[in-house]
């Protein structure tokens, strides 16, 4: 759980730290994907990259009629005339689509600057998708499974346009908050993976879910960022990590109401979609000094306590190999890419 000092980090940012999108950012000629964009801070988010002047836009939408409505918005509200906006259906809950967007990226993008992967869920009821619960499903193995198969289009803008690409995965101060103990499977687990302990109904606890698979994302991003670009190539994938902080956002919606102690911390120091998303704009103009950064307040900050303590760094290389072993299983060449 949250040591104190974490729990500090969280409430310092939250009351104190500030959001912003940098100064002169200008995104003309550059391709852009953003996922779950109809909504939220991933809507807001696409607002912003309109406005900056972004030449192709790719909004991943599980619903294309809520992507196309999210898609008319911006072109009423925004003048954008420069900006080709485009919806694609993109189901994180199903393997396969996930697959044929990637696909789509590399084959038919004549380039990619950056990805910036906002989509995930909340719930906090029990299912299964693709034989894992639901929350684990979207929020880490389809999220890992969607990066990794746009790393060579990633890759081959940065080589063959001379510039830096990014791959920008939205995670959350929530998971200072994943029970740890969900990360060591028991001695009784007898060689089953941390995913299918995980997917017990008998045993799975929903109630902190959302924060143990932001912790399990966590975990394996700086792996990812290690193989992100490839030695002795020209090219330079950077790849961060960002939390947009405590937002008003679409991903409650299957939430019961809150508390009123809730409701009243989050006047406070709620932030609205619009504030959390200059986040994820901050983290794709940043530049490669964010690198292997987990970014929160637009800032690199440290991840928590466990996740950087022996036993957390531990779980980290246990959990990146796992998910590797079972993205193999889905996808083979996928898993080839790195």
């Amino acid at each position: 759980m949250a040591t104190l000092s974490d729990k500090q980090q969280f409430l310092g940012g939250q009351l104190f730290g500030s959001t912003y999108i940098p100064k002169g950012a200008d995104l003309s000629g550059k391709t852009i994907v953003v996922t779950g964009a109809n909504a939220g801070i991933g809507f807001e988010c696409a607002k912003h990259l309109a406005r900056l002047n972004v030449a192709r836009l790719i909004l991943g939408c599980r619903s294309l009629q809520k992507g196309n409505t999210a898609k008319d918005d911006i072109t009423r509200n925004i003048d954008c005339k420069t900006t080709a906006i485009e919806v694609w259906e993109l189901d994180l809950s199903n393997c396969q689509s996930v697959l044929a967007f990637a696909e789509r990226v590399r084959t038919t993008l004549p380039r990619l600057d950056a990805l910036i992967a906002n989509a995930g869920v909340r719930l906090m009821q029990f299912t299964l998708a693709e034989g894992i619960e639901t929350t684990i499903t979207v929020n880490v193995i389809s999220n890992m499974l969607l990066n990794l198969g746009v790393i060579p289009k990633l890759r081959e803008t940065s080589a063959k346009h001379g510039v830096a690409t990014t791959l920008t995965i939205v995670g959350s101060m929530m998971h200072i908050f994943g029970p740890p103990e969900s990360m060591a499977p028991p001695p009784e687990s007898k060689g089953i993976d941390t995913f299918d302990l995980l997917s017990d109904p008998a045993t799975a606890d929903m109630g902190p879910r959302y924060s143990l698979s932001k912790t399990l994302i966590h975990a394996v991003l700086s792996e990812l960022a290690k193989v992100a670009s490839r030695p002795g190539q020209h090219e330079q994938v950077n790849v961060n990590w960002v939390n947009p902080g405590w937002c008003a956002s679409e991903l409650d919606r299957h939430k019961n109401a809150p508390p009123l102690i809730q409701r009243l911390a989050f006047a406070i120091m709620g932030r609205t979609a619009e504030q959390g998303s200059r986040t994820l704009v901050h983290a794709v103009v940043a530049g490669k000094q964010t690198h292997g950064c987990y970014l929160s307040e637009c800032r690199s900050k440290p991840e928590s306590d466990f996740l950087r303590s022996e036993k957390g760094i531990e779980a980290r290389e246990r959990l990146w190999q796992e998910l590797m072993a079972r993205i193999k299983r889905i996808s083979p060449e996928t898993a080839g890419f790195i």
